[in-house]
């Protein structure tokens, strides 16, 4: 859930927090024609720091007043709401599905994208999936969030892009994922409080955060021991900012863990992260580069209730609950960032 900036913290702890879904595998196509999908809503509880990141669907995850540009954020508690879903047709003479809704690794950004796309079994070559992805609920971040002793004013930051996904390649557990991403802040003003005191005019061009953003994964899955998976995933992502003291490169190592056994009600996903992003220009702030390490940990629990409880027609639905810790270490105090959060909810399958 991929991946670094200004989000990253709290981007990977929701990822992580909401489980890989059996290692990110993309859903098999249905072998009959018809609507499919899914539906989990969840709440949750977060303990949030950063400078950065404003509130997400009107929860705040920051101080409006900032009272130091040198040291670490305070913490932040909040609620969160979550709705993800998938709505699905299949053709199934063709072995196409259309689809429309969230798709998981869209919620690392914290922009509650959607994504309009195509599924298409390609036979023993495996399935490929096409995308647009679109802002369904923006983030806010700070016009400026350098501003010190006076309240900071947030505005929206939206992305839109692509996704092409190549899963079960020749019949493997191998996929690999490139993701395309517009970013828009629509008010930046990053450091305009401090031009001509602390940076000038040129200088403030350096913290620009609109971006183009280009992400790989590359991942492989193991079945061992009969109903567990281990998922080794390798993810580079090239944030290309206007602002080069924010552009960097970012290097992630995650590995996902499942189990699900069909007689047994209980399954499991568990999900740790552990990686770096370098910047390419001295931050004229702190007359030094930008370097974050970052790390993470996840579980959750999913439990089929024992009634046959279900909605409009789904499957048996799921109760589910889950932790997730996640944190950036940044070799500049102000950009260090935190999550903890915890969540429940129930999870609809049709």
């Amino acid at each position: 859930m991929k991946k670094s900036g200004f989000i990253s913290v709290a981007a990977f702890a929701v990822f992580l927090l909401l489980g890989a879904t059996w290692a990110s595998a993309l859903d098999p196509i249905p072998q009959e024609s018809g609507f499919s999908g899914f539906i989990r809503p969840g709440v949750g509880y977060l303990k949030y720091k950063s400078n950065m990141v404003a509130s997400i669907q009107g929860f705040d995850l920051s101080k409006e007043t900032n009272d130091s540009l040198y040291d670490s954020p305070d913490s932040e508690t909040t609620a969160l709401v979550t709705v993800p879903f998938t709505l699905a047709y299949t053709f199934a003479s063709t072995r196409t599905q259309l689809f429309l809704g969230t798709d998981l690794t869209d919620l690392i950004r914290f922009d509650m994208s959607q994504q309009i796309g195509v599924k298409q079994g390609i036979g023993n070559l495996g399935i490929l999936q096409a995308g647009f992805l679109f802002s369904g609920m923006p983030a806010k971040v700070w016009k400026d969030p350098y501003l010190t002793n006076q309240d900071r004013i947030d505005t929206k930051r939206n992305s839109t892009g692509a996704r092409l996904t190549w899963d079960r390649i020749f019949g493997s557990g191998f996929q690999v994922q490139y993701t395309y991403r517009k970013v828009d802040i629509d008010s930046e003003k990053s450091g305009n409080s401090l031009v001509g005191t602390l940076i000038t005019s040129s200088e403030r061009q350096l913290l620009e955060r609109d971006s183009d953003r280009s992400t790989v994964d590359i991942a492989y899955r193991f079945h061992f021991a009969k109903h567990h998976t281990l998922a080794p995933a390798f993810i580079y992502t090239h944030d290309d900012r206007d602002g080069k003291a924010m552009r960097n490169d970012a290097y992630d190592f995650q590995l996902t863990y499942a189990y699900f056994n069909r007689n047994n009600p209980f399954s499991f996903t568990g999900n740790a992260y552990i990686g770096q992003a370098d910047y390419d220009k001295d931050n004229p702030i702190y007359d030094k580069k930008q370097e974050d390490d970052r790390y993470g940990i996840q579980g959750t629990v999913y439990y089929e209730n024992p009634w046959g409880w279900s909605l409009l027609g789904s499957k048996p639905m799921n109760f589910f609950i889950g932790g997730a810790f996640a944190k950036t270490n940044a070799n500049i105090d102000f950009y260090d960032q935190e999550a903890l959060m915890g969540s429940v909810g129930v999870f609809f399958r049709w």
